[in-house]
């Protein structure tokens, strides 16, 4: 009966992983390996990826993307939060890169540099405010974008940084 309750526990925690932040740089990790042949992860995931009952499917590869990715290079720890990833790239609308990439880069680089998070809000490193209410009266964004850009760079900046930091 305990063997059953770790592994139920073991389960649980393994299903938040895409949640946590990142223990490799995902972003790098992918401009290291995969860029060269698929170019920017996010536009590779919105050509080639599909989500068919749930789950990714390449849209020339019907098969399931896992077997792919392990059969593509990343080690098995990286299979889950890189299919999550590209999940996330594909659902999401690409505001940061249609009104903020212009100036700020990739959302990518942009986290690494300029974010941080503070009893679990999402700030600027330099100035400590919360990046949701600096959104507030920064750029061209309408009020309805701001929870989505907040919601990506949360996302990304989890990505890119490893635990602790």
């Amino acid at each position: 009966m305990k063997k059953l309750g770790a592994l139920i526990v073991l389960l649980v925690f393994a299903s938040l992983s895409s949640a946590a932040p990142a223990e490799v740089d995902l972003h790098d990790y992918w401009d290291q390996r995969c860029s060269y042949c698929h170019g920017h992860s996010s536009e590779f995931a919105r050509r080639f990826l599909r989500v068919d009952q749930g789950r990714l499917r390449g849209v020339h590869r019907r098969d399931d993307l896992d077997v792919f990715l392990r059969n593509h290079y990343l080690t098995e720890q990286l299979v889950a939060p890189v299919r999550a990833m590209l999940m996330a790239q594909l659902t999401t609308k690409p505001l940061f890169g249609e009104k903020c990439a212009g100036c700020h880069g990739t959302a990518a680089v942009f986290a690494r540099k300029s974010l941080g998070v503070v009893n679990g809000v999402l700030v600027g490193t330099a100035s400590g405010i919360k990046v949701v209410d600096y959104l507030a009266s920064h750029g061209r964004l309408e009020s309805h974008d701001v929870p989505i850009i907040v919601d990506t760079l949360r996302r990304v900046r989890d990505e890119v940084t490893s635990p602790g930091k």
